[in-house]
């Protein structure tokens, strides 16, 4: 007969069941005696913000990451596109610039074309720019175009240059054309600035004599087109005994009828302009005319070839301000003396065979003890 089956059940041995330990009783666990803070009476002192916070709160840089992460850059470049209209800025009118805005607006109603000379750094470009924006006020043109000259650019930089895949189309039309600044100026009877025009070599500048003469320009395959009423034409050069500019043609110089000569500013302009240019951390007066000193005796050091110019000293108003900002220095003449050796020693180049370090530290201590 068949066994009954058994109705005990059996474990396997290597069932986790069967090798299961009792359960430890939980030993009562011991109160912790309560610590004393440390410092618990001692004052929370507000140190002055970092390098982290001060660039966190930087006004320069406050709508850095804003609405832009989900941007692309067809996006991004349809936001930054600069509308003309909406490019208004102010500059400070005083003294020599208030005169040259008078002159240039003078030629413009004379139809004749001026000319800007000076050092670099002393807003020949900006007073250009800030014209052309009064202008448009005036007479509702807004049409500004300007080009930086150098050794390289050609009269095709100017005019424009046909588009390969286009021409190949359409064939050498205006279609396939991309005008060049000084044809949409002309096209638009707008403000073309020849920026440092000097620096140009006498190939290019003489592609200027058609167009300041009789207001025309060929363009190559097209034909001869005529400057809208309006054109107004502003040239402006460096000194000629700097490096890399080239003898003005005596016919393109010939083409100017207005020069208008601007040097470094007068000191209550020059104060004026650095403090205009750094709206976000002020400094006192004091510091500020410390700066313009700086920035003036490497105007009038005799081992100085070219000095500082303005950008220089709202470097340094700018770079003060902020330092002021972080941990206590006992003398603001200390924060100075670090700024300044970092700034001047780029912005001056002094004579062959002497060091800019013994310039600045010799000038430093003058100013600034």
């Amino acid at each position: 007969m068949a066994k009954k089956p058994s109705t005990s059940k059996s474990i396997p041995k290597n069932n986790p069941v069967a090798k299961k330990k009792p359960v430890a009783k939980k030993k009562p666990v011991a109160k912790k005696k309560p610590v004393a803070k440390e410092k618990a009476d001692t004052k929370v002192v507000k140190k002055s913000p970092n390098e982290l916070e001060i660039l966190k709160k930087s006004p320069y840089l406050k709508d850095s990451l804003k609405n832009i992460k989900d941007l692309n850059l067809s996006d991004l470049f349809e936001r930054n596109l600069i509308k003309e209209k909406e490019s208004d800025f102010e500059i400070v009118l005083s003294g020599q610039y208030e005169k040259a805005i008078e002159l240039i607006m003078e030629a413009d109603a004379s139809n004749l074309y001026p000319i800007l000379i000076g050092p670099p750094g002393i807003g020949k470009t900006t007073l250009c720019r800030y014209y052309a924006q009064i202008r448009s006020h005036i007479i509702g043109n807004s049409s500004f175009e300007w080009i930086t000259f150098d050794e390289s650019t050609k009269p095709a930089h100017l005019i424009g240059s046909f588009n390969p895949a286009i021409t190949i189309q359409k064939g050498f039309s205006f279609d396939s054309f991309n005008p060049g600044p000084l044809i949409r100026a002309m096209l638009r009877g707008g403000v073309f600035l020849a920026n440092e025009v000097n620096r140009a070599t006498e190939y290019t500048q003489n592609s200027l004599l058609e167009p300041l003469e009789e207001k025309t320009v060929a363009i190559p395959h097209i034909g001869r087109i005529r400057a809208t009423s309006g054109f107004f034409f502003i040239g402006s050069m460096n000194p000629s005994e700097l490096v890399g500019t080239h003898r003005l043609g005596e016919a393109l110089k010939d083409r100017f009828n207005v020069w208008i000569e601007l040097n470094y500013p007068d000191k209550k302009t020059e104060m004026k302009i650095i403090e205009h240019n750094n709206p976000y951390y002020k400094i006192d007066e004091s510091l500020l005319e410390k700066i313009y000193l700086l920035i003036n005796r490497t105007r009038t050091h005799h081992q100085v070839q070219i000095p500082a110019s303005l950008r220089s000293g709202i470097a340094m108003a700018r770079l003060v301000g902020i330092s002021q900002l972080k941990k206590e220095q006992p003398n603001p003449n200390v924060i100075l003396r670090e700024i300044a050796k970092h700034v001047l020693n780029g912005s001056i180049q002094p004579k062959p065979g002497v060091k800019p370090e013994s310039i600045i530290k010799n000038i430093i201590s003058q100013v600034v003890g």
